[in-house]
C-alpha cells in the first residue's frame, strides 16, 4: 500500500472514529462525567489530525517547495 493509500485509509478510519464519537456524545446527557470524557476524546483526536496535517503539509513543502509565480 502506497503513501496515498494509507493517508486515505487513516482519513477514512479518523472520519469513522468521530462520527461515532460524535453520535455517542448525541446520545449522552450533557455535564455527566461520560460526556464530558467524550467531548475531551473528540477534541483530542482533532488536535491530532490537525498536528498530523500540518506535519504532511510541512513535509510535502520540504520536498516539494512552494515557489511564487
Amino acid at each position: 500500500m502506497g503513501r496515498e493509500e494509507l493517508s486515505r485509509a487513516r482519513e477514512q478510519a479518523l472520519h469513522g472514529l468521530r462520527v461515532e464519537l460524535k453520535r455517542q456524545i448525541a446520545s449522552t446527557l450533557s455535564g455527566t462525567p461520560r460526556y464530558c470524557a467524550l467531548v475531551q476524546q473528540l477534541e483530542a483526536l482533532t488536535r491530532d489530525h490537525d498536528a498530523a496535517q500540518m506535519r504532511w503539509f510541512r513535509d510535502l513543502t520540504q520536498e516539494h517547495p512552494l515557489q511564487e509565480s
